[in-house]
């Protein structure tokens, strides 16, 4: 598992990493089917959706790491 907080990235191979969700969360990434990445993010983001896009944008290198 890879998680991006803000620019920096954590990968649970190097290092424990430890999620804690809500039940919305859990029911989301319960139907995620076989997309990779899953993004949570403040509600005074819902108006710029361009931003959260820019920042799913994850390098192949990154993604490949999960595989």
């Amino acid at each position: 598992m890879i998680i991006k907080i803000g620019n920096t990235y954590y990968n649970s191979t190097q290092e424990p990493i430890l999620l804690i969700l809500s039940e919305h969360e859990k029911e989301c990434i319960s139907n995620m089917g076989d997309k990779k990445k899953f993004c949570s993010f403040p509600d005074e983001y819902k108006s710029n959706l361009d931003v959260i896009e820019k920042f799913m944008e994850v390098p192949y290198e990154i993604i490949k790491c999960v595989d």
